[in-house]
Formats: C-alpha cells, sequence, structure tokens
C-alpha cells in the first residue's frame, strides 16, 4: 500500500517442540547493533546478524532446556577482538534444582575474532527471585532484572543484585517498557537525565495502571502513576480486559481491550514528578476483520509505537484467519497510512485455530522484527501430526515517521475497511427517554408512517423543553413547529442516530419512509454536521430528493466539502442542458422532486467558504467537460459586471449612515467570492473550456467585465492612504450621533458574548455571580452584550460553541470565564487553544501581571487569549474578584478597543494619538534592556521607515536595479567558506567537500587474497579427495594440514601454508555433515579434478592501490553516487560502527575532513499565508487565505539535496514578529532564507527589519530579472558562527517567483559556504533547441521547460503559463532556460527551433 513499510522477509524459521508450551523469544540490544537474539525452546540461543541473515553465534542447549524469557545480549570490546555476553533465564535443564526453576541465569560468553570464533564460557548464577526478562541498559553498564509480577531488580554485569523496587501495581501485571532516559520525551527536561526509564502497565477490571519509574546507577525511583479506563466508555461490561498494548519513548500509550477497541494516550509527568497525566490522540475506534478469536494479553494482536503518534499493529485476519496483517496507524487522524500481507506459513497453519503468539520488536531504525509461534504449541501437535516451526521476520519500515496532515490525506476510505461501524455508542442513563423515542420513530418508519415519526419527535421536544430549561444540556434554542420556543438534550451521539434512522444505507432503497420536517429541524438548529451520514449528508438528502434541505445546510453546516457541492453542481447543470435541448422537459408534474434552479444553488455554492485546492480538485472530477461548465459561466458573466462599484457605493452608504446595506441584493454572490470561484474554476478548466468554441465568446464577455474592474480597484488603492483616517472619523461621529453617547476612541461597533464554565453552574444557574459581573462592566463602558451561556467543563462543548459562534462573523468579542485553573475538571484552555489562528501572548501578560498585584496565587491561573477570523477571545478565572481586576486592565488606556479595531483591518492611529505613544509621524525611540541601549546601524539605511505614515514611505523602490551578473559576483565574493571539520566515515559524508587530501594508509590488498570461489591448497598438491576446512573450523594463521583444502570467498585471504586456489568449477563434493534431521549441512569431503600452479586466482598485495598513492584530492566532492565514499571505504576509512573491531588503527582514521554542510533556516512573511500543517480552521470571512507553498517547495528542495532545514513558519505582518524570528534563524542557522515581503507594500518589512533592527547590509535589494525582481542578498553581523556576519536571501513571496530565484542564487551561496570551488558553485548549463516559441521581456527571463534528451541533441519544452504566481509551471520542470532581453529594434520572441541556454535543475528526461 505504501513505501512506509516494506515487504517482509524472513530471517529464520526453528522447529517447535511438542512437549513444550513457551513460544519462541525474540530480543534486539543497541549494546549489540545489528543483531538479534533468538531463543528457541528446547534447542538453544541463536545470535543472528540481521544484514547477513545468519547466526554470528549459536549456544546449543539440548532438548531438555527451556527458557522462562528472552535472552539478552551485549558486545563489548578487547585488546584482541570482541566478546558477545548473553543472558538466559532457565525454566528448567537437567543440571538446574526445581528449587532454582525461573531463578537461573546462564552467563555464555564468547569471543570473537575477526570473523573467527574464540574461546567460550558458560557459568550459571542464582538470583533472589524468579526472573522473566533481562535488559541491558544501553548507557550504564547495569543489567535489569524483571519477575513475572513486575519486580524489577538493579544489577551488575556478574548479576550481583543491587536493589529491587516491588512493581508499584498489585493488580494483574502486563507488560514492562524500557527506555534511555535523554530520549524520552515525557518527561520534565533534566540536565542529568536518567540511565533508563521504567514504563509498568498492569491491569484490574476496566482499568490499565500506569506507573513510570527511573533508574540512574542502582537507584530506582518511582516518577509518578495513573490510570485510564480500558473500556474507552464504549462498551458497559464492567470488565474489559487489555489485548495489546505499546508504549514509545516520545510517550505515546496506546492499547486495544478485548473488543478490539483502541485508544492512545500522550503520557507526560510533571515537572515536581509526582503524577502522570494523560492526553487522549486522536478518537478512539474499533477495529474490524482482526480475528476475534484472542482475548487474552499477547494473543493473535500485537501493537509497537513508532514514535510520533504512529503505531504499528500485526494480527491475524480473514474469516478463517489466513494471513498476518501488518498496518501502519497514525493514532492522531486515525487512519491506516499503510500496510502489509504476510501469508501464514504453512508451518503454523495447524495452529490456527489453537492460537498464533504475535510479537513485534523494534530493531535499528528502519527494521522491525515479527515473531510468529503457535500459542499453544502441545495442544496444536497433539491434533496433527504436522510439526510445527516458528518462523522470524524482517519489517522495513521508514525510519523518519511523522504525523503531518498531508500524510493522512486520502487515506480515508483504505481506513475505513479496518473500522467496524459505530465506534463509539453514546453510553445514556435508564430513565434517558431518547432511545425510546428513536424505537418509536424508526417502528413509525417502518410501518411507512412518517408523519407519526413527525408527530412523536416534535411531542418530545415540547414536553421536555421545561426539564431541560436550566441544565444546559444543549446551547441550542430550539424552535418547534408550532413556534413555542424550547431547548430539548440533542447531544452528538443522539442526532446522529436520528438521522441514522433515514440515512442508513439500507435505507436509502426506499424501504424505510423519510421525513424531512425532522431533518430540516434539525439543520435549522446547527446541531447536525455532514459528517453524521454515512457517506455524506449531501447524497443521502439527493438520494431522497430533498433539495430543500440542501439549500438549508448552506446556511447551517460548517463542514460541507467541495466535492458534495460540485457533485450537486453536475446534477443541476446536466439539468439545465436537458431543458434547453429539450424543451418538452420543462413540462413537470405535480409528483416530480422540486430541485432548485442552478442559479440559486450557484449562489449558495459560490458564497460558502472553500478551499482552493480542493475546490479545484472538485471541478476537475465532477465538471471535466466544457459542456458542463458553460452554464455556470453563463452565471458567472452576469456576476462579474459592476461588482466593484455596486460595492463601493455600498460601503459609502453604510460610512455615511451608519446602516448595512445587502451587498448585490441577494441575487448575486458577493463580488470577491465570485471572482475567487471564477479563479479556481479557470484553472481547474481552462484548457478544457479553450478547447470548446461556444465558450469563447463566454470568455471573452467575462473579460471584458473584469479589466475595468481591475482598472477601478488600481484607482481606488492611491486614494486609500488619505481617505481612510476622514471615513473612519466620519463614521464615529456619526454613529455617536445616532446613539448619543460619546464613545472615546472607540472606532467599531462592538457586540460581546461571554461563557461561563462551570458544572456547578451549569446545574444550578444561580451559583454564575462572575458571568453577570461580566455583562455588566462591559455595558458599563458601551458594548452590548447578545449572549450569554453557561457550559459544563466540557472540552468538546466548549470549543464547539465558541466555534460556532465566531463562524457566524458578527461577533467582536468572546470572555469565557471559568475553568483555567489547576482543578481536575479545568479544561477551558484545552478546549479553545486549538481554535486560535493568532495567538497573543501579551494579552496573557498583561492579565496575569494585573492578578499578581492582588494575590500569588495567580500564578496557578492559565489564561488564554487569540483571534478566531474576526473574533478576539479572552478567558478570565472564575472568580468575581478576579474578573473585575482582569477587565479593568483590559479596558484601561483603550487596549481593548485599539486591539479589536487592529482585528477588524483598521489602523488603530486615534487611540494611538490619544494615547500619546507618538506612532505618526514623529520619530520615536525604544529603550530595550539588553545587552546595550545601542542598535549598531550601517553605513546608510534605503528602506522606509515602517512607523512613518503612509504619505510618508517610499513610492518608488529606493534600491537601484541591477544585472543579474552583477548580483551573482556580489554573492560569491561576499560569501566565504565554512571551516573544515570531521566527520565519521558514513554515507553521511554525501554532499560534503573534502578537506584533505586522502592516501592510502597501506598496500590494497595488505595480502594475498582470492579473485574467484573456490578452495585454498598448496600447488603441490595432486587431484584427489580432500578434507574441507572454514573459518569455523581453522584459524587463518595456522598452516594448514596435510589432505586438507580451505574454501574461501572471493576477495577472502589465503590460510598459512597455501600458494594457490582452485575454482569450485574444479572440483566434486564427495560427502557432507549432516544435522540432527538428516539434512545436509556443510561440505566434508571434496575432490579436485585439476593441479593448480602457484599463484593461480590470487591478487597479490598493493595489486589495487599501493601504500602512500593519493586516492582522493581535497576540494573533491563527495557526491551521492557513492564512488567517492565507496573509495574511502576501499582503502579503509571505516564507519563508526566498525571501530571497535579495528582498534589497531589510531582513531582519527576513522574520520574525514570535510567542509561543514551549512545549516538553512526558511520562513514565510504574510498574514494572509495558512499553514498547511496548522489545525486551526479557516477563517470565515468570505476569504481563506492563501496556502504557504513556499516553504514546503523550499524544504523539499533543499533536504533533497542532503541540507538541514530549520523551519521557522510562517511570520505575520509584524515587527517584532520579524526580529524574533529572524533572531532564532540567526542563532541555529548559517544561512537564513524568506519568501515575501520584499517588494513595495506597506507589510513589506523584511529590508526595514534587517537594516533598522539588525543593523544589517542590503547587498542588493532588486535585479533586473523575470520573475525574481524583488530578490534581496543581506547580511547581518553577529558574534556567533566562524564568521563575523551570516546572510539572508529574502526571495519575492509568488511561488514561481521564488524557486526561480532559489536556484540561481541561493544554490551557489550554499556551495560556496559549503567549500565548492567558485567555478562549481552555479548550477549545470547546456545548450538547448526550443520547442515551443518563447517571448522576450526587458529583463532577463528565466522560462521553466523541460529538458529532454534525443538523437538531435537537448530539447527544450514549455511547462506553460509562466506568472510568477502560478507554481506548476515548476510541476515536472527540470530546467529553466535563460532568455536575453529584448533589444530595442530587434525580435520580440524566440521561434521554434532556436537554441538558447539552460540551467539544469533536475534529472534530464530521454
Amino acid at each position: 500500500m505504501s513505501s512506509l513499510i516494506g515487504e517482509p522477509f524472513q530471517v529464520s524459521s526453528y522447529p517447535v517442540p511438542t512437549k513444550r508450551s513457551r513460544p519462541t523469544y525474540v530480543s534486539y540490544s543497541h549494546n549489540y547493533p545489528g543483531h538479534a537474539t533468538v531463543t528457541v525452546q528446547a534447542e538453544g540461543i541463536h545470535i543472528v546478524d540481521l544484514s547477513e541473515l545468519h547466526p554470528v553465534v549459536s549456544y546449543t542447549c539440548g532438548s531438555n532446556v527451556t527458557f522462562s524469557g528472552p535472552a539478552n545480549s551485549r558486545c563489548t570490546s578487547e585488546d584482541d577482538g570482541r566478546i558477545c555476553t548473553t543472558y538466559a533465564v532457565v525454566s528448567s535443564a537437567p543440571e538446574v534444582a526445581e528449587k532454582n526453576k525461573d531463578r537461573t541465569v546462564w552467563i555464555m560468553k564468547q569471543k570473537i575474532s575477526g570473523g573467527t570464533l574464540g574461546k567460550s564460557e558458560k557459568r550459571e548464577v542464582v538470583v533472589p527471585h524468579e526472573v522473566a526478562r533481562i535488559h541491558s541498559d544501553d548507557k550504564a553498564s547495569s543489567i535489569l532484572l524483571v519477575s513475572s509480577t513486575g519486580d524489577v531488580s538493579v544489577a551488575d554485569d556478574e548479576l550481583n543484585i543491587q536493589s529491587t523496587l516491588v512493581c508499584p501495581h498489585e493488580q494483574n501485571f502486563l507488560d514492562v517498557f524500557f527506555f534511555s532516559g535523554a530520549p524520552c520525551t515525557f518527561l520534565p527536561a533534566h540536565q542529568n537525565p536518567p540511565d533508563t526509564v521504567i514504563v509498568f502497565c498492569s491491569s484490574s477490571a476496566s482499568t490499565l495502571l500506569l506507573s513510570i519509574a527511573s533508574v540512574t546507577g542502582k537507584d530506582i525511583t518511582i516518577v509518578g502513576k495513573n490510570q485510564f479506563s480500558t473500556s474507552h466508555g464504549v462498551s458497559e461490561r464492567k470488565t474489559q480486559h487489555v489485548g495489546a498494548l505499546s508504549c514509545s519513548p516520545c510517550g505515546v500509550l496506546s492499547y486495544i481491550n478485548e473488543c478490539h477497541t483502541w485508544a492512545a494516550y500522550q503520557i507526560e509527568t510533571n515537572s515536581n514528578g509526582s503524577s502522570i497525566s494523560g492526553t487522549q490522540i486522536g478518537e478512539v475506534f474499533s477495529l474490524a476483520q482482526l480475528s476475534r478469536m484472542y482475548v487474552s494479553f499477547g494473543g493473535g494482536i500485537c501493537l509497537l509505537s513508532l514514535g510520533s503518534s504512529m503505531v504499528l499493529l500485526a494480527a491475524t485476519s480473514g474469516t478463517p484467519s489466513s494471513e498476518i496483517s501488518v498496518l501502519l496507524w497514525d493514532m492522531r487522524y486515525g487512519v491506516v497510512l499503510a500496510s502489509q500481507a504476510i501469508p501464514i506459513p504453512s508451518s503454523l497453519v495447524p495452529s490456527i485455530k489453537a492460537g498464533i503468539a504475535i510479537s513485534l520488536v523494534p530493531a535499528e531504525a528502519g527494521q522491525v522484527l515479527l515473531t510468529l509461534c503457535p500459542a499453544n504449541a502441545p495442544t496444536t501437535a497433539r491434533s496433527t501430526s504436522q510439526s510445527c516451526r516458528s518462523t522470524v521476520y524482517i519489517i522495513p519500515v521508514e525510519s523518519n515517521l511523522k504525523s503531518t496532515i498531508t500524510g493522512a490525506i486520502g487515506k480515508t476510505s483504505t481506513t475505513s475497511a479496518w473500522l467496524a461501524p459505530n465506534p463509539r455508542a453514546e453510553i445514556r442513563s435508564d430513565d434517558d427517554p431518547r432511545p425510546k423515542l428513536l424505537i418509536k420513530m424508526a417502528k413509525c418508519l417502518q410501518n411507512n408512517e412518517p408523519h407519526k415519526a413527525d408527530e412523536a419527535f416534535f411531542t418530545w421536544v415540547k414536553e421536555h423543553a421545561s426539564a431541560h430549561e436550566q441544565s444546559a444540556t444543549s446551547d441550542l434554542s430550539i424552535s418547534t413547529p408550532d413556534g413555542a420556543a424550547s431547548e430539548a438534550p440533542y447531544s452528538y451521539g443522539f442526532v446522529k442516530e436520528l438521522l441514522g434512522l433515514f440515512f442508513a444505507p439500507e435505507n436509502l432503497t426506499g424501504k424505510c419512509q423519510y421525513s424531512p420536517r425532522v431533518t430540516r429541524h434539525l439543520i435549522e438548529n446547527r446541531v447536525v454536521s455532514a459528517s453524521m451520514v454515512e457517506g455524506s449528508l449531501f447524497s443521502a438528502l439527493r438520494e431522497h430528493g430533498d433539495w430543500e434541505s440542501i439549500m438549508l445546510a448552506f446556511n447551517s453546516l460548517v463542514d460541507i466539502t467541495e466535492d458534495d457541492m460540485i457533485s450537486l453542481a453536475k446534477i443541476l447543470t446536466d439539468k439545465e442542458r436537458k431543458s434547453q435541448t429539450d424543451p418538452e422537459a420543462m413540462d413537470v408534474d405535480s409528483t416530480q422532486v422540486w430541485t432548485p434552479p442552478l442559479s440559486t444553488y450557484m449562489l449558495a455554492c459560490i458564497s460558502y467558504p472553500a478551499s482552493p485546492a480542493a475546490l479545484r480538485l472538485a471541478i476537475r472530477k465532477h465538471l471535466p467537460d466544457a459542456q458542463d461548465l458553460n452554464p455556470i459561466l453563463e452565471l458567472l458573466d452576469g456576476w462579474t459586471i459592476g461588482g466593484t462599484q455596486e460595492y463601493i457605493r455600498t460601503l459609502l452608504k453604510f460610512v455615511a449612515s451608519n446602516t448595512t446595506t445587502q451587498s448585490r441584493g441577494g441575487v448575486a454572490p458577493p463580488y470577491d467570492k465570485t471572482i475567487s470561484f471564477l479563479q479556481v474554476l479557470l484553472d481547474a478548466s481552462f484548457v478544457t473550456l479553450l478547447q470548446y468554441p461556444p465558450s469563447h465568446e463566454l470568455l471573452r464577455n467575462i473579460m471584458s467585465h473584469i479589466e475595468p474592474e481591475i482598472g477601478l480597484h488600481e484607482r481606488m488603492e492611491y486614494l486609500r492612504g488619505a481617505l481612510e483616517p476622514f471615513a473612519k472619523a466620519q463614521h464615529r461621529t456619526l454613529k455617536e450621533k445616532v446613539e448619543g453617547v460619546r464613545r472615546s476612541h472607540l472606532q467599531v461597533t462592538k457586540q460581546t458574548e461571554s461563557v461561563l464554565v462551570s458544572d456547578t453552574a451549569s446545574v444550578d444557574a444561580a451559583a454564575d455571580r462572575s458571568g453577570p459581573t461580566i455583562q455588566e462592566i462591559v455595558r458599563k463602558r458601551g458594548h452590548g452584550c447578545v449572549r450569554s451561556i453557561i457550559l459544563p467543563d466540557d472540552e468538546q462543548r466548549i470549543r464547539e460553541t465558541v466555534k460556532n459562534w465566531c463562524s457566524e462573523n458578527a461577533v467582536d468579542w468572546i470572555i469565557s470565564t471559568g475553568g483555567t485553573g489547576f482543578g481536575v475538571h479545568d479544561r477551558t484552555p484545552e478546549a479553545i487553544s486549538p481554535l486560535l489562528e493568532r495567538e497573543a501572548p501579551g494579552i496573557i501578560h498583561l492579565l496575569l501581571s494585573e492578578s499578581l498585584k492582588h494575590t500569588p496565587l495567580a500564578a496557578l491561573s492559565r489564561p488564554v487569549a487569540g483571534t478566531v477570523g474576526n473574533t478576539l477571545i479572552v478567558t478570565l478565572p472564575g472568580s468575581v474578584k478576579a474578573v473585575k481586576e482582569n477587565l479593568e486592565a483590559l479596558f484601561s488606556n483603550g487596549f481593548i478597543e485599539h486591539a479589536i479595531d487592529l482585528i477588524r483591518g483598521g489602523t488603530g492611529k486615534q487611540v494611538h494619538a490619544t494615547m500619546g505613544s507618538g506612532h505618526g509621524g514623529e520619530p520615536h525611540h525604544h529603550h530595550h534592556h539588553h545587552h546595550d541601549h545601542r542598535v549598531p546601524q550601517p553605513r546608510s539605511i534605503l528602506s522606509h521607515d515602517p512607523s512613518l505614515p503612509v504619505h510618508a514611505r517610499h513610492r518608488i523602490s529606493p534600491y537601484p536595479q541591477i544585472p543579474l551578473d552583477d548580483a551573482l559576483k556580489i554573492i560569491v565574493n561576499e560569501i566565504k567558506p565554512l571551516g573544515v571539520v570531521p566527520l565519521p566515515m558514513s554515507s553521511a559524508l554525501a554532499g560534503h567537500i573534502l578537506g584533505e587530501d586522502v592516501y592510502a594508509p597501506q598496500n590494497i590488498p595488505s595480502s594475498k587474497t582470492t579473485s574467484v570461489d573456490g578452495y585454498a591448497l598448496r600447488s603441490s598438491d595432486p587431484p584427489g579427495v580432500y578434507k574441507v576446512l572454514t573459518s569455523k573450523t581453522h584459524a587463518l594463521a595456522d598452516v594448514l594440514p596435510d589432505g586438507s583444502i580451505f574454501r574461501i570467498n572471493t576477495g577472502g585471504p589465503l590460510p598459512g601454508g597455501t600458494d594457490t586456489v582452485i575454482m569450485v568449477e574444479d572440483t566434486e563434493l564427495v560427502s557432507t555433515v549432516k544435522e540432527a534431521d538428516g539434512q545436509d549441512a556443510e561440505e566434508q569431503e571434496v575432490k579436485t579434478l585439476v593441479q593448480v600452479p602457484p599463484g593461480e586466482n590470487i591478487r597479490e598485495p598493493g595489486s589495487d592501490v599501493h601504500k602512500g598513492d593519493l586516492v582522493l584530492q581535497k576540494g573533491e566532492v563527495l557526491t551521492s553516487l557513492g564512488g567517492e565514499v565507496g573509495t574511502l571505504a576501499f582503502v579503509g576509512r571505516k564507519e563508526v560502527g566498525r571501530l571497535l573491531a579495528c582498534v589497531s588503527v589510531e582513531m582519527n582514521w576513522y574520520q574525514v575532513k570535510v567542509h561543514r554542510k551549512p545549516v538553512v533556516a526558511i520562513l514565510s512573511t504574510g498574514n494572509e499565508l495558512l499553514d498547511l500543517q496548522s489545525p486551526n480552521p479557516l477563517p470565515s470571512d468570505g476569504w481563506g487565505g492563501i496556502w504557504d507553498t513556499n516553504r514546503p517547495s523550499l524544504r523539499a528542495a533543499l533536504e533533497g539535496m542532503g541540507y538541514n532545514v530549520v523551519d521557522l513558519g510562517i511570520v505575520v505582518d509584524d515587527i517584532d514578529a520579524h526580529v524574533k524570528a529572524i533572531k532564532l534563524g540567526l542563532e541555529n542557522a548559517d544561512l537564513l532564507l524568506t519568501t515575501g515581503g520584499t517588494s513595495m507594500g506597506s507589510s513589506d518589512l523584511l529590508k526595514p527589519v534587517v537594516e533598522r533592527q539588525f543593523g544589517g547590509t542590503i547587498h542588493f535589494g532588486r535585479v533586473s530579472m523575470k520573475p525574481g525582481k524583488p530578490t534581496t542578498f543581506a547580511s547581518i553581523p553577529t558574534t556567533k558562527g566562524e564568521h563575523e556576519r551570516k546572510f539572508i536571501f529574502a526571495l519575492p513571496g509568488n511561488p514561481a517567483s521564488a524557486l526561480v530565484t532559489f536556484y540561481i542564487f541561493v544554490i551557489p551561496a550554499l556551495r560556496k559556504l559549503g567549500g565548492w570551488r567558485e567555478d562549481k558553485c552555479h548550477l549545470p548549463r547546456v545548450r538547448v533547441k526550443l520547442e515551443d516559441t518563447m517571448r522576450l521581456d526587458s529583463r532577463v527571463e528565466f522560462h521553466r521547460v523541460i529538458v529532454k534528451a534525443g538523437e538531435e541533441g537537448l530539447r527544450a519544452m514549455s511547462t506553460g503559463g509562466q506568472r510568477s504566481s502560478r507554481v506548476a509551471s515548476l510541476s515536472g520542470a527540470n530546467g529553466l532556460v535563460q532568455l536575453p532581453t529584448k533589444r530595442e529594434g530587434g525580435p520580440d520572441r524566440l521561434e521554434v527551433g532556436s537554441y538558447a541556454d539552460a540551467v539544469i535543475i533536475g534529472e534530464l528526461q530521454m
């Protein structure tokens, strides 16, 4: 399904004894990297090399020996080789007394010298308590012994017990997880992290008990405890056993109960280490397709946390179980990212009925070990004559897994196959009337009596209104059909079940009657979301022909998908076209379903908030035909006439009379939304429309409408700066005159809503004292409080209420009170924080500072503040006293008025002027008490001062527009290479520049070796039968005995006394050594057929490279092709992982001196940008913003070239935000790369910040090129780093411009920093033949092309439209044709067949 999981491959298979029930164990220790330890019952222990897939050490223990748990191995170095030490807990053995069962540990040591095994030894240690598992500490030399009840002892490497911790839980012990202390992110940050962190897991009834302990030296300390429900709130059963669980070093705990319901939590310990908190990750869901046979812990299902929120699941699946499914889940989004299926081996087929035990063990990065063995071997063996075997697999897994929304997109359909329906049923009390209502309505619908179902529903609404009048079970005011207002206990689960009565898949066939009245009632009262119905609500409504509810949903639902909207538009366009071609189709009888006119439906679609990217995909999917698009173009043709002029008239009328007028009279969408939709439609289908002649006239008409609008916009923009202050002042004066109230410094009409969060007040409204206090204070300040509600401490309810209020776009300020402390139920910050699009830490500081003046306990408050769309949200404590203090601070000095004015798009100048802040035309000074009061200034500052008024700013760029070649010379001359550093010899050297000459330290090969596979022998040995020796049975240094030959592989050294090699092809096999099962194992005797002369098939010492030869020269590029890195390895520069095997060579020989590769920090600027990774909802102001494509594009390009990237995110158009981000970039990177903020806009702050805040130098601010004219190259003095300054590239914000200038300017700079020779810094250029005509410009232009190699040489084809905002012009492009400037009197284009230079930015195509 995905490259995130590779196809599993088998490592080994082992027989399972018929008399033993314990499984085969596999363990992996980072103290012996690259090797797994396999513990086989009634056989022995094998240490397997995972790269070679063969055992390097085996301990044969006999058929009467069983083990209590997995053995553990570690590898240490000695002067003449390595020592492999294995610890195995023996359950039974002939030499182990009954009383020492499960307490006896065998310590087995094997010496390994080169590729041969040396002396081995085994000794026995009896420990005080029974042991089920052994863990060797990665950092210290300690050994941790775990009993079957969860007790843990710390011992030295000789198993002398130093301390013991009794399991913190008395209940059923499940498992224990060990992690190195440093990588554990769920512990508080500590200067000296513990050696090991232990996570204990036990169960009791329906509770999972969790404890965390730390091991430092020989001391074990409990860090914290907590417990979690194993029922996940889904089942009403009193007992729910844990079926599988896992935990990761980053604190992701996930577990599945016996009903296969799955949940994950992020665990953390508090700063004082006294408790553990757990935050649920994603939703709880139930698994389908998995075998329901195993309910005990460790049965036929296994979990392995892989970091972030990624969890690997392995389980038997199919009916009957026929394969092992391996699924990679992202628990944050509840999706399957990748999967693999492993057929159950034939040797395990007899075990399917009895059960298959599955285990997952993490190995090196990128590998997971999967073990399959019979869950009950004796039972299986008695029931069948076929022998069973356990099997070990390696599962390749992506080593750098991260949870991202982009990775989860598109995985829903695949995931649904693994999910059971209705995973979370709502738990209701016995006296809850809602189940009875659902049953009654279902019976009515099944009896084809929908009117009785309606009657039952609305009767219930009226009957239960008074019972819930004070309970705030719902925050929705609901009107019954007879007009009586009421409140009914609507919840997500209940509404979903109501809709399920009508829209369940089996009901869409017409078997069950439909009630549009109930559906419309729920939609009108905003308790429905589109996701409540399987498939989609729109599809279900369409199946029932309920177009009235569809149109109603546009005003109530907030999650209508673009795909749903356009799919229904396709149905209406088909009907429209049919009515035009068949006039009789207009005759509608009384039984035909009503459908809205296409114009009415498209009015709702275009007015509804939508994502341009998703809308574009939906149009391409559902409206691929130009004939379908033409009816929509006809509507847009009318809606694009005079929109701007009408908007201006409306706005002026609003300013003059303080009344709101509906834009365009309700007969057309808002003009800005119309233009946005038109742009998306043309992006998706322009080529299709061009190929359809009937659409040409419409396109020309639309263009003729839009051109005057563009000109009008440009003319109006010149007047904005001068007229805006007067318009604001006039508006304020008229408003105050109408209302009869003087509001100092208030520039906008404010409406306030308040939320009280309290379990107590939600039951007894009389307990609410802070809510009325808020209303009283804000009204005294002259503001209206339009809505107030009391909610319980329910995170989801709070979030949904605030989200709904913000989506109405009619509220300036939402105030919540209560739920901000450290109480168990205080969840207001957690509910509101995910909604915030822009956080306001300054407001939080203001609130805390004010409260701390009165009580030190204010430090325990956790307020949050920020904006959602055009709404400010502030959370206050629940205390009346604290509410008064905080509101006083917010209203002081016109603070709140200023904030709301800015959020609504104002300038705030009036408030500044009143406060006397000096933010007008007069210069002002800031005193920041850092290290110095004086900010260094460059020699000359050309950028505008952002604090000056509009009329005082530059209207023409003060930076000269320099030629392209001059800009490139400036970059190369200013930048100096970074220093030389020693790096370990590994594949990570790719992309570096060699900083030293590399000479061969010795002859290669260093001794005589063979060039073929064969047998080493003496040249005097005649043809005949010889005994075969190998490296396991004969040491290389010893002389080969007479009558023997030595098995040797290509490249292997010759043993003593031999001088020639005979090829395998010149021999015959005579006999072999048999294994216990009668299978051939090794060669025993071989017959040579010829006599081989001396030196045959032998490479002499130094035949490849002589000692002292120069093999690589300083300044060479260590490319990713592997040749240079391979050469380093060839001459003996070994990887760090091999150091301990070659201690006789000097340590510096294992490092290579290279120029350090620069680290790059990237950021994007602009209030209009939206982050693809942000959980914040899209603004509801009618304009969704722009997805930030520059950072993902640049990051992909940089990381593809091997550069480390620091992502600084999106920086808003604010000076302080720019300063903070640039400081962070300079501290963590060698070069800062920004996009946007380089042009002439009032919010383009990059150049002023560099010059005025950092004392930087702008080396050039404009380049004569297209695209990319505003490209800026600057340097900032710094005391950190290797040089006295660091460099900044400020690239244009348009996506295509950013990428083009990256390849032209940034790559040469990065290469120069990385030590490349100047003549190699620029990307390669080639001569290409043009396949398309290309227009010339007065500036040098880089045209995006696809370069292909053919018989006629290199050809370049244009990627299409070349405007700077069209990032798609770089999709698939591998070259940039550099077009010359257009000369006066010369040609204005390069025709097809012309030749031009092209910069190669990607791999050439054939």
